[in-house]
């Protein structure tokens, strides 16, 4: 058995549906295993649906879904009567069912009710790829993950429970592997304990597929989207970015971490487990070899085998002359940040500060009301960090001294830098403004 997952793009465009039915059908006898992400853009609505109220917006907000789904209908199955008028009937009464669960929304909170409207994303796109395999000869059924992967009850951004996945994912979906029959998953959602439909953050779909490709020991995942893999640079900014033939798991998750958008940051760690390697590949270009991530480094192409970089990095220093030789003070500022939905990205620290950048900012007022009781912090926009990635980094000595000239040519100051403690990442703070500037020329010299 094997995991595909297919994105939002390969879902969505009529090539790239008719990719995934060539590509299922040519590896039937391997047992694949298909996961999908909503149609592009109806994850997007479905969350302001979420939040809107009776009315001309909501109104619109259901017309604008139906008819993206209309016009994939129209797309995929114009030259079909039968099969085109059994998928607008999915697609009508999936939208029924999400009328009603919004009317009746005054008997479950918001949280709730906001990953259940949300999940029906995925419920129409699994229903109609499902159907649309089955149009093709391919024996194929749609299972809602609510099913297999069960989470936390951490609404907006569950994680799943590990024996209790891997049980329910080996009796629903095995089963239908033995008969012949490929399970059509919904990505991006699980239901906890209790029932409650639950998702794993935006673009959970990746996740979706290791967690279920770990949950029945499948012997790869294979993540479709419209990229040929994963490159040394964004390719849309970096036209001379180059393909990563190989990754390591610990060089994926660092990219991923640090601003790859190719992957999901948790994609990762469920394949760990079990050693699964994960294949990044193009639904668009099915000839290309794509991007393997396994537990080997290969260091072929080079020390650096990426960079990558986030626009935004609030910065918040922390102040205390109690810091120094005190015990527990760093403990006492990160549960405090937990405390506030504050996730932290990059950290230094001396004897008298500590410095973080900032992935989310939380309840970030809050926070700094508390941390200011017994300390003095200052809090800064306008920051972004730039991420060198690669195995054994810090194996070349003259890396570090060939950074900073290129920085001090450009005249562009390092607010911070972190190393990973794992050799891997190399992460250096600056204004967000010189970004694009400075990055053409760190690819360039490492790259190219």
């Amino acid at each position: 058995m094997f995991v595909m997952k297919f994105g939002g793009t390969s879902v969505t465009k009529p090539e790239s549906v008719a990719a995934i039915s060539k590509l299922v059908s040519a590896r039937i006898k391997e047992q694949p295993v298909v996961v999908v992400s909503a149609l592009s853009g109806i994850t997007d609505l479905l969350v302001k649906l979420s939040h809107s109220a009776a009315g001309e917006v909501r109104d619109n907000l259901f017309t604008e879904i139906n008819q993206k789904h209309d016009d994939w209908i129209d797309a995929i199955f114009s030259s079909n009567n039968t099969a085109y008028n059994e998928a607008h009937k999915i697609v009508d009464n999936y939208l029924s069912e999400l009328a009603q669960l919004i009317n009746d929304s005054s008997l479950i909170s918001q949280l709730e009710l906001h990953d259940s409207v949300v999940a029906f994303g995925e419920k129409i796109s699994s229903a109609l790829i499902s159907y649309y395999l089955t149009q093709n000869g391919i024996q194929a059924q749609q299972l809602i993950a609510t099913n297999c992967i069960i989470t936390t009850n951490q609404f907006g951004g569950a994680d799943f429970m590990d024996a209790a996945t891997r049980k329910a994912s080996k009796a629903s979906i095995l089963p239908l592997v033995k008969q012949g029959v490929v399970p059509v998953i919904t990505g991006f959602i699980g239901a906890n304990r209790a029932g409650q439909t639950t998702i794993l953050g935006r673009g959970g779909s990746d996740y979706s597929a290791a967690i279920i490709g770990y949950a029945i020991q499948a012997s790869e995942i294979q993540i479709w989207t419209d990229v040929n893999g994963v490159y040394s640079a964004d390719p849309r900014v970096i036209k001379t970015a180059k393909l990563v033939k190989k990754l390591s798991y610990q060089e994926a998750a660092e990219l991923a971490m640090f601003g790859a958008k190719v992957l999901h940051p948790r994609t990762i760690q469920p394949a760990v487990k079990l050693s699964i390697p994960v294949k990044v590949l193009n639904t668009f270009n099915l000839d290309n070899i794509g991007t393997i991530i396994e537990h080997a480094p290969d260091n072929t192409d080079g020390t650096i085998k990426s960079i990558t970089w986030r626009k935004s990095a609030p910065l918040l220093n922390i102040y205390s002359a109690n810091m120094f030789l005190s015990k527990g003070f760093l403990q006492k500022v990160f549960a405090i940040l937990a405390k506030h939905d504050i996730s932290v990205n990059l950290l230094s620290a001396s004897e008298v500060s500590v410095s973080v950048t900032l992935d989310n900012i939380g309840k970030l007022n809050p926070a700094l009301a508390e941390l200011n009781k017994f300390a003095k912090t200052d809090y800064f926009e306008g920051f972004g960090t730039i991420s060198l990635v690669g195995d054994s980094i810090m194996a070349t000595p003259s890396l570090m001294q060939k950074v900073f000239n290129i920085f001090q040519a450009a005249k562009i100051r390092v607010q911070m830098l972190s190393y990973s403690a794992s050799n891997i990442n190399i992460s250096l703070l600056v204004a967000s403004d010189r970004i694009d500037e400075i990055v053409p020329v760190l690819h360039k010299e490492f790259i190219e």
